[in-house]
């Protein structure tokens, strides 16, 4: 059970499938948001892409979740107004009673 300080919501987009050319890949246009009550986001690092003007900004955030929340790998995260994308895989934290106690996920956006 994650802390009572774990007040920020989230929410979980996930795409729809669609076939293009014989393959099922992502459709953004068809899919749908789950918002997740008692997550926590916390900002992790952000870089700065220059070559004598700004090219783009890269920030990554943690989030931690309560452990029955329903995410993977290709869904997205929407967070006051930004949207970030899963960077690498979903982690799953167990309690000392080796019950998963949290989900924590990666998150990067880029802008620029």
């Amino acid at each position: 059970m994650l802390p009572t300080f774990f007040k920020q919501s989230v929410v979980v987009i996930r795409p729809g499938t669609k076939e293009v050319r014989g393959q099922s890949v992502p459709d953004w246009d068809n899919s749908t948001q789950k918002t997740i009550k008692n997550c926590s986001m916390q900002p992790s690092s952000t870089t700065l892409s220059q070559d004598g003007r700004i090219l783009g900004i890269t920030d990554r955030y943690t989030c931690y979740m309560p452990a029955d929340t329903d995410i993977k790998a290709g869904d997205r995260i929407a967070f006051n107004n930004h949207f970030y994308t899963i960077d690498g895989d979903i982690r799953e934290w167990p309690s000392a009673s080796g019950r998963l106690d949290h989900i924590e996920v990666s998150l990067v956006s880029y802008r620029g």
